[in-house]
């Protein structure tokens, strides 16, 4: 009876998890599980990588996130559909808005009204359905059940740990009397046991504190890796209808990253124009300008091939936003450049995002865009860095601000970096772990992952 992990954190739960998002995924499918959830805190930004190795493996994979609310408490949140996932980025959008940067808050209420679409798992460690005192979550329990109707679960936690049992009686005593379903679960940090020092160190760095001094900030066990099923049975011997309804919840998330894509408004086209039509328009007058004596007709066949292919894959859209870009540098006096694969497109070249003439070059359009290839283009655009912000601004005022937003790297530890911190939350020496810091070089291979 294979079970469903419902409740893991990869490392993009940062200095919490312990394996990256595919490891996870890797490891579920070696364990024979029919699915797993992917719920790091306050984000879903492993989402991406564990749904690409997921997708290699054919493993099912179940979107989340496990939700900071602003009295300190947490909740599980699934994506069931597409709806819920709009709404789970929403919601975690507006916590992390209103806070410093690195952490998230919301409200019950924010909670209920993005209920759509999304699974609730509420209960496991600093959950008020298991918190200890004279207070009962009444005034939470009512809208969460009137917002999540039969998709709200009593999540029961177990890590073999003394504490647990007592808060284990007050949640099955309140998911009783709330009526809500049970479903089991560990809190999963690394996909296997040999992780454990890691997270510990994780856990140092993240409260600023020493392995020595730590105490208990530290996870008690190893209770946290990703469990084969036998294992998981036997935690939750005493209640196999928890274990089996995690099959039932995983079933009912039935999303996927590849339903994704983004839609560009129509409505803000003039003249009521299609996004393909107003393309054509714009290439059409464009390969005029850029030959002004008669355009080629090699050149002209190869802009309706490309307007084709363009139209079909449905990314008109994003190549009207380019153009406004490199308009808006124009009209400014702003040097923009378009470069890379985008130079093999004879439209990028009539809409003047590249400078590249492509009646005198060999294109390889497929290099760029095809049909075969199932990634939108890439459109490098160089802008002189002294005005960038200028365009920035641009498109927050073009777009609105609630439309357009930076895209973040993601940053990883360097060797160095990763040496200081370590040594640190070790307590070594500080001049020693600075000598051997400054033996290790990003260039020479000692770089770790």
């Amino acid at each position: 009876m294979a079970y469903v992990p419902l409740w893991c954190q990869s490392h993009f739960s940062f200095l919490e998890g312990a394996s990256h998002p595919e490891e996870l995924v890797e490891r579920a499918y070696e364990l024979g599980l029919p699915a797993l959830a992917l719920t790091d805190r306050d984000g879903v930004y492993g989402s991406v990588r564990a749904h690409v190795k997921a997708r290699e493996l054919g493993l099912p994979l179940v979107h989340g996130a496990r939700v900071s609310v602003e009295d300190g408490s947490v909740i599980l949140l699934l994506v069931a559909d597409r709806s819920g996932y709009a709404n789970l980025c929403r919601l975690l959008s507006r916590g992390r808005l209103r806070c410093p940067k690195g952490e998230s808050r919301v409200t019950w209420d924010e909670v209920c009204a993005h209920a759509s679409g999304l699974l609730a798992l509420w209960g496991g460690e600093a959950s008020l359905l298991v918190g200890e005192g004279e207070a009962e979550p009444d005034a939470v329990a009512g809208p969460l059940r009137d917002a999540f109707g039969d998709r709200l679960y009593a999540l029961v936690a177990r890590h073999h740990q003394a504490q647990e049992v007592a808060c284990e009686m007050r949640l099955r005593e309140r998911a009783r009397r709330y009526g809500l379903p049970r479903v089991a679960a560990t809190q999963v940090l690394y996909h296997e046991p040999s992780r454990r020092d890691l997270q510990d160190v994780l856990t140092c760095i993240r409260n600023g504190v020493t392995l020595a001094g730590a105490g208990r900030l530290l996870k008690p066990n190893a209770g946290h890796a990703l469990q084969a099923a036998p294992a998981f049975e036997t935690l939750f011997a005493d209640d196999p209808v928890a274990v089996a309804r995690t099959r039932e919840v995983a079933e009912r998330c039935d999303f996927s990253l590849a339903a994704i894509r983004y839609r560009y408004p129509s409505e803000r086209l003039p003249d009521g124009q299609t996004t393909s039509e107003r393309l054509r328009r714009l290439a059409l007058a464009g390969a005029k300008r850029r030959f002004p004596e008669g355009v080629p007709a090699r050149v002209a066949a190869q802009v309706d091939k490309e307007l084709a292919i363009i139209d079909e894959l449905d990314y008109c859209g994003y190549f009207l936003t380019m153009h406004e870009i490199v308009e808006f540098c124009a009209r400014e006096g702003i040097l923009c450049q378009g470069r890379g694969s985008a130079a093999n497109s004879a439209v990028c070249y009539c809409l003047g995002i590249t400078a590249v003439d492509v009646s005198r070059v060999e294109l390889l359009f497929e290099r760029f865009l095809s049909r075969e290839r199932d990634e939108p283009p890439d459109i490098d655009l160089d802008i002189m860095h002294a005005r960038r912000e200028e365009v920035i601004q641009f498109i927050y005022r073009r777009y609105g601000r609630r439309h357009a937003a930076m895209v973040a790297n993601v940053i990883r530890y360097r060797a160095r970096s990763a040496v200081r911190d370590v040594g640190k939350a070790l307590g070594l020496p500080e001049t020693l772990v600075d000598r051997f810091a400054k033996l290790l070089h990003y260039y020479d291979g000692t770089d770790p992952e």
